[in-house]
């Protein structure tokens, strides 16, 4: 009966070990999603986001018109574009998604600077900073979920380009998929007039936030007592 109930133990201590480190992953998750941005850090992203696209329009042109003997440097080097576009695109997303789920609260104030006199205090993590105060959140709430929608769109048709041509890659198979081609610009062309409009809501909400609140910038240091 022993070596069974070694047996049970094990298999208990490993449910229980299991148990709890899914309990911390999804704690994580849940801090995570609780993670709260800047207006600079959207700003950051959606500029980001602009360079990427151009990048991976200029390659996808690039591979549509690459004679035989340059196709697979010109399909290698679309290929780093498309997953550098699946980088950002993470980025866009969360900041879409929370924006949607957290509205105003998604967007923390950075710390202030205490006055002179004013008593040390611990700083609070970025997720329990008050919201800071955007008069046009709801315009830039709306270009967000614009550009989570075009991105998905802009995702789908470069994948799909990658997909095809990496099981076969031939000025042939560039031809077959011409209009994947024309919907892979349509769909970037509006992701980059959406950022664009994006961009011009995030810098009249910096432009009427407290300079360290349209700066994103952290607390300077405090003077040695």
């Amino acid at each position: 009966m022993r070596p069974i109930i070694r047996t049970v133990t094990l298999l208990a201590s490993l449910f229980i070990a299991t148990i709890t480190l899914l309990t911390g992953c999804a704690s994580s998750a849940e801090r995570k999603a609780r993670m709260s941005s800047t207006l600079l850090n959207v700003e950051v992203d959606y500029r980001e986001a602009q360079l990427r696209t151009a990048a991976t329009e200029a390659a996808l042109n690039e591979l549509a018109v690459s004679a035989d003997l340059d196709l697979r440097q010109s399909f290698d080097a679309y290929s780093f574009s498309v997953d550098r576009m699946e980088e950002i695109g993470k980025r866009l997303l969360a900041h879409a998604d929370g924006m949607h789920s957290r509205g105003r609260d998604y967007f923390a104030a950075p710390p202030q600077t205490p006055g002179p006199g004013a008593p040390k205090q611990t700083e609070k993590p970025q997720e329990q900073r008050s919201a800071a105060p955007i008069e046009n959140f709801d315009a830039i709430a709306e270009a967000g979920s614009e550009i989570k929608r075009d991105f998905r769109a802009y995702q789908f048709d470069i994948k799909q380009i990658h997909d095809t041509l990496a099981g076969n890659l031939s000025p042939i198979s560039i031809d077959a998929i011409a209009q994947f081609l024309r919907k892979a610009q349509v769909d970037g062309d509006s992701l980059q007039q959406n950022l664009t409009q994006a961009l011009d809501e995030l810098q009249r909400a910096r432009s009427a936030t407290p300079p360290f609140e349209r700066m994103g910038a952290p607390t300077p240091p405090r003077p040695q007592s």
